[in-house]
């Protein structure tokens, strides 16, 4: 180690730039070593003024040595050092000629230093300094190194604040050393005090001048100071109450397993030979008239399917109610917990005085049968919706991916590449059978399994509400590649909203008065909602004069997680929900799919708070069989304390039943948008929105702002692929050919992408695109025309049915 830091430091005072890489990349020397004189390689670098030099240490993480407390103590420890070296070579006598000459040379590094020291000036003032206020407490200052290149490399930061314009007594203040830090968080400031930051570039000459931020000055707040009586949607107490309603549950069971207890054993089931003989024979393939369970498992470019080439599908029942719906929504839940079906089936079968319940004891048991039959306990992720034919037969599907196919010993089953089922199944006819059907829609499948666990990136988005209603129900638009979350445009990157920024939003905006006054920030935010509103509209085909009847929703910011924040536009009322039978466009657009309501809510819910929707989903599932089993009991019981008994746990089954709901409800931030958005009754402003759009576009604002703006797809590069293989469908949401493509569907692909205007990242794209509108995709770049939907690469195995046993990352859309 010794020797590797005195061949750092010989390469840095020598300026042997790719010598010093070398060492650095080779070894595990610290590149924030001192040498005797106090100095560190970077301390040294600068001295010696070579730019090449001190960037390639920057970039290693090099840092000032700070063991002089000024610059006259620097130079005068160099002096003295210089001194004895001269006494130590310039000595007169026999002595070592070789010394005498180290000793030379290392005088003359000291005195090149003392000049460079001498001749170094400060760095200029930043490019840019920027501040967003991140919490009622807490500033986020960004920043960046003087654009002139002439100016020296600054090595250090120093962020200064004070309640003061003129900074005559400073608040606080904070230095950075490590340059390649670009943003520093302030908190603990003062909640509704008015402050002011600056920012100097120093290295180890000082400080250069000082740069005021933009804006100027800004107040830690949040939009809560504005709008009282609004809690956190999903916080940390949304879980500890479901946990104490869980406990009180346990006291009537006490063989019931806690969430995390239901996944300390394995995934896997054991084969026995008697499952390996008759697991073939439970799987259908000839599809008639009733409900079918099927499985699709998938790794990599390979699903797995039985012997005769289909998807293992087990018969429900030959019949079902007349609304399938409502079972599908309970599935949803019992998807959370696989692990609860075994005892699930077994205590509904103690009540089978209904139909409903007998039909979700079929449901059970071909789920029961699947999970032994593929011996995976986990079956997956429900599909969004029932899969049906023109005879009335049901598919209800569920997707999941396997980590190892060893984990699936199936008898007569392989693994079949994507491809060569795609091509099979290319030309659906009309009047296709439900098999035909099912087959066709595994691309979809994977693609839906895979894009519904993204999150968003850190930000703060419009969105837009637009609802479909049909006999049997309600549903919302989202994005086929995004479908946990509604239509939406990026507005900027801070999620946080100030009480200034909403006031000003809400009450100045939603005023007939003519909108002018406010602060910097103020007007800045108001500039990035209408901009970011104009071009969500134009996406969702708004015309300018329905635009003008739009409204914001301004109850609440809909605060999805504590990176991400949303701002939703609603149509008028009369518009707001699509009735059957209307034939609107934005309906047909291919990127755009119905969810229902509960669906859409999983989904979202699952992604962004996995364990809330876990625990909620298996406490519902029991308090609901419980309740039905003490009514059961109750119309049961004869004498008087059986009666009373019954009642009893009835009337206390019902109460935790109406505190979970409370808890669902408090999570469940889109039931208070679709009131709002079909509130006829009360005339909601229009105001806001008519203000936005009359806003005229200035020069963007000087702020470090993200290029993802509408649906950005994720980066290619951020997203991990499995193994040599990097996933199916990368091409249809990212705008790349694939490579299982023919010739001429690449060379199509390719004409369809250079047309588009080939890749830019920039949101006005989508405005030069030759397209018509309807063509056009939300995302930054249209995708290239594919002929078939492929699915996105994951970079982590998304939610199936144990949602909280997952981690979900901040990537893409």
């Amino acid at each position: 180690m010794v020797v590797n830091v005195s061949a750092l430091f010989a390469a840095v005072e020598h300026c042997h730039v790719e010598k010093a890489k070398t060492i650095l990349e080779s070894t595990d020397v610290d590149v924030n070593g001192i040498n005797s004189d106090g100095l560190s390689p970077l301390d040294v670098a600068v001295l010696n003024n070579n730019r090449p030099l001190i960037k390639m240490l920057l970039s290693f993480g090099a840092q000032e040595g700070n063991q002089f407390s000024s610059g006259e103590s620097l130079v005068s420890h160099l002096r003295e050092a210089q001194r004895i070296c001269e006494l130590s070579g310039g000595g007169s006598g026999g002595g070592d000629v070789r010394n005498q000459s180290l000793w030379q040379r290392r005088a003359k590094g000291l005195h090149n230093m003392m000049i460079g020291f001498t001749q170094a000036r400060p760095p200029d003032i930043p490019s840019l300094v920027a501040v967003d206020v991140t919490g009622s407490h807490t500033v986020l200052v960004r920043y960046r190194e003087p654009d002139n290149e002439d100016s020296p490399v600054p090595t250090k930061y120093r962020i200064e604040w004070s309640t003061d314009t003129e900074f005559r007594s400073v608040c606080g203040c904070r230095v950075v050393l490590d340059p390649r830090q670009t943003e520093c968080a302030v908190d603990e400031l003062r909640h509704g005090d008015r402050y002011h930051f600056r920012v100097a570039c120093g290295n180890i000459k000082g400080w250069g001048h000082y740069r005021q931020s933009t804006p100027q000055s800004v107040i830690p707040s949040s939009w809560r100071d504005v709008v009282t009586g609004r809690e956190v949607r999903c916080g940390s107490d949304g879980l500890a109450r479901l946990d104490r309603l869980f406990a009180e549950v346990r006291t009537d069971r006490p063989d019931l397993k806690a969430v995390q207890d239901l996944h300390t054993g394995s995934r896997r089931k054991k084969t026995t030979i008697k499952q390996l003989f008759t697991a073939a024979s439970k799987f259908q393939k000839h599809l008639r008239r009733g409900v079918y369970l099927s499985c699709l498992l998938y790794h990599e470019d390979k699903v797995m399917v039985t012997s005769e080439d289909f998807l293992p599908v087990i018969e429900v029942d030959e019949t079902y109610p007349s609304s399938i719906y409502h079972d599908f929504h309970w599935l949803l839940k019992v998807a959370c917990t696989w692990d609860d079906v075994k005892w699930l089936r077994q205590d509904m079968e103690k009540s089978l005085s209904s139909s409903a319940i007998h039909f979700r004891i079929k449901l059970l048991q071909a789920a029961a049968q699947m999970q032994t039959a593929l011996s995976v306990q986990d079956l997956g992720q429900l599909y969004h919706k029932p899969l049906r034919d023109t005879e009335g037969t049901i598919v209800i599907s569920t997707v999941n991916y396997v980590r190892s196919p060893k984990a699936v010993s199936v008898l007569n089953s392989r693994w079949v590449p994507l491809g060569k089922l795609n091509k099979r199944t290319h030309n659906l006819a009309t009047d296709a059978t439900l098999g035909e059907i099912l087959m066709a829609s595994i691309p979809d499948q994977i693609t839906y399994h895979q894009v519904s666990s993204i999150r968003l990136p850190r930000g703060l988005y419009l969105g837009y509400l637009k609802m479909r209603s049909s006999v049997e129900l309600l549903q919302v638009l989202v994005p086929a590649k995004a479908p946990n979350v509604l239509p939406h445009c990026k507005i900027r990157d801070n999620p946080h909203i100030t009480a200034e920024e909403w006031e000003y939003l809400t009450k100045r905006c939603g005023s007939s008065e003519k909108l002018n006054g406010g602060t910097e920030l103020q007007r800045s935010f108001v500039g990035q909602v209408a901009a970011t509103a104009n071009r969500l509209l134009t996406y969702m085909q708004v015309s300018a004069n329905q635009a003008q009847n739009h409204r914001v929703y301004d109850a609440e910011v809909v605060e999805i997680s504590s990176d991400v924040s949303l701002l939703v536009v609603v149509p008028p009322p009369e518009s707001a929900c699509s009735a059957p039978g209307q034939g609107e466009l934005l309906l047909q657009r291919s990127d755009l799919i119905p969810l229902p309501v509960q669906v859409f809510e999983m989904v979202h819910l699952g992604t962004y708070h996995s364990q809330l929707v876990a625990r909620y989903s298996r406490l519902s599932c029991i308090l609901e069989l419980d309740t039905a089993l003490a009514q059961h009991s109750h119309r049961e019981a004869f004498s008087n304390t059986e009666v009373s008994q019954a009642r009893e746990r009835l009337s206390r089954l019902e109460g935790l039943q109406a505190q979970l709901n409370s808890a669902w409800k408090q999570a469940r931030w889109l039931l208070d948008v679709l009131a709002f958005a079909r509130d006829k009754a009360t005339q909601t402003p229009t105001d806001i929105m008519r203000h936005l759009l009359a806003v005229q576009p200035n020069n963007p604002p000087t702020v470090v702002t993200s290029n993802q703006n509408l649906l950005q797809p994720p980066d290619p590069k951020a997203v991990k692929s499995r193994g040599s293989w990097p996933g199916p469908g990368v091409a249809r949401l990212l705008g790349a050919a694939p490579a299982e493509l023919s010739r001429s569907e690449h060379q199509l692909s390719t004409r369809l992408t250079t047309n588009i205007g080939g890749g830019g990242a920039d949101g006005a794209t989508n405005a030069q695109s030759p397209l018509p509108p309807q063509l056009i995709s939300p995302a930054t770049t249209p995708p290239a025309v594919l002929p078939l939907p492929l699915p996105l690469p994951l970079t982590l195995t998304p939610p199936g049915k144990d949602l909280h046993s997952y981690k979900f990352s901040d990537s893409i859309i």
